[in-house]
């Protein structure tokens, strides 16, 4: 007798993790291939890095590729849905990963080119990912939406309001997804990580936001900063049929500091 989920973590086709280059994205790019998905990973300006990746995930055994994107840009999101359907005949997860790394302080003196920088690769740029990826979703007979609600992250103030308004936006367009596709076998979740000693966080390390990052470990209660790796053992949960009864939801894997 099973005491659950036996159905594979994942079936034919394949994931398309925007922003499989950084931190984040490389490492559920990684566990996802580990678990038995090809991968579509993207990247802005890292092709190295990402070609790297690529040639990992060919020695676990997987199908990989890689595409240039532009998440402010929805045709060049459209090229990569398409280059996905193309190359792997369907897809059954969509991750995004993405981000910015910004210089920000108070209000009055934030400027509006990286406020709005922040908004369109954060909300405009899932809003693209969502808006061409529900009908291949739908094609493919359902699949799941995992989004890393990172946000920006600022190499002055780690946490503030500019940085939490782009985080509630993707977090809301999550749940109407979930209310709105649900009937189509889509899922929608979002992962909320930490402070998490990878990828966006790592320039922050040699700078005087340091000091705020571990300020900010003092108050998380379990007292450390997270892994990569176990942002994306959320995100390879989440978009695998063990959580096949989840969707419209925000895990938080941030040690507690939301609690």
């Amino acid at each position: 007798m099973a005491f659950g989920v036996t159905t594979p973590d994942f079936s034919e086709g394949c994931a398309v993790v925007f922003g499989g280059s950084g931190g984040l994205g490389r490492a559920s790019a990684g566990l996802l291939a580990e678990r038995g998905s090809n991968i579509v990973v993207t990247y802005r300006t890292r092709a190295a890095e990402a070609e790297s990746l690529v040639t990992e995930l060919r020695q676990l055994g997987r199908q990989a590729s890689a595409m240039a994107c532009d998440v402010t840009d929805r045709p060049s999101v459209e090229a990569v849905f398409q280059h996905a359907v193309a190359t792997y005949r369907r897809v059954h997860t969509v991750v995004s990963a993405g981000g910015l790394v910004f210089d920000t302080g108070p209000l009055a003196d934030f400027k509006a080119e990286s406020f709005r920088g922040v908004l369109e690769t954060d909300v405009v740029g899932f809003f693209h990912i969502a808006q061409a990826g529900v009908p291949v979703l739908r094609a493919g007979g359902g699949g799941s939406f995992v989004a890393l609600i990172t946000s920006a992250v600022s190499r002055t103030v780690p946490c503030d309001a500019l940085s939490a308004t782009p985080k509630a936006a993707v977090a809301m367009m999550v749940r109407q997804l979930a209310h709105e596709e649900a009937g189509h076998g889509i899922r929608a979740n979002a992962v909320g990580p930490g402070v998490i000693n990878a990828g966006m966080v790592l320039p922050m390390l040699e700078t005087p936001t340091r000091a705020l990052l571990e300020a900010a470990t003092e108050v998380t209660p379990l007292k450390r900063w997270g892994e990569a790796a176990e942002i994306a053992e959320a995100v390879a949960f989440l978009a695998s049929s063990k959580a096949s009864y989840i969707t419209g939801q925000v895990l938080m894997v941030d040690g507690g500091l939301a609690a």
